[in-house]
């Protein structure tokens, strides 16, 4: 998903496929989030959510001092993917173009399959939701850019997110 859509921003195929390794690594930190918090069915307490919150330096961490250009791909992508377009995000409130593009396109893709993935804490949502709920969130959560090539090529990404299910 990640990939496509920075295809569709109109970025070069390597750095797509590169996209497309370091991706599935952007929460590599949750391996040092304690069970009882990461697979909670409920809401977390504020105490939960700090620990939940340290997953993005984890995961940087863990991925620091690489010198292969995935890793390093990764390494951005997981020490950024949630900070906000809006600056509300997390670890240090970045906002706009602040956040690398890398970062700002997974952190779409993320929601994306979040939404249309079962959870301890949550059912599977439709597409149609999924996606008004994204729309919702341009200018606030996510780069309009990235939204709007979600939106641009979003049959494919449907097809992606089900032929990876299957898998």
């Amino acid at each position: 998903v990640s990939g496509r859509i920075a295809l569709e921003m109109g970025m070069d195929a390597g750095f797509a496929e590169q996209l497309v390794h370091a991706a599935p690594m952007h929460d590599i930190g949750k391996i040092g989030i304690p069970d009882h918090v990461l697979l909670k069915p409920g809401k977390l307490d504020d105490e939960e959510l700090s620990i939940m919150r340290s997953h993005p330096q984890l995961g940087a961490e863990i991925l620091d001092k690489s010198s292969s250009p995935l890793i390093k791909l990764a390494y951005t992508v997981a020490l950024y993917h949630h900070e906000k377009w809006d600056g509300s995000g997390y670890p240090f409130g970045m906002k706009g173009e602040e956040i690398p593009v890398e970062a700002r396109i997974v952190a779409v893709a993320d929601v994306f399959d979040a939404l249309l993935s079962k959870r301890p804490y949550k059912e599977a949502w439709p597409v149609e939701k999924a996606v008004e709920e994204i729309k919702s969130q341009a200018n606030r959560h996510f780069d309009p850019q990235v939204v709007a090539a979600m939106l641009s090529c979003l049959p494919d990404l449907i097809a992606i997110n089900a032929k990876w299910r299957e898998e």
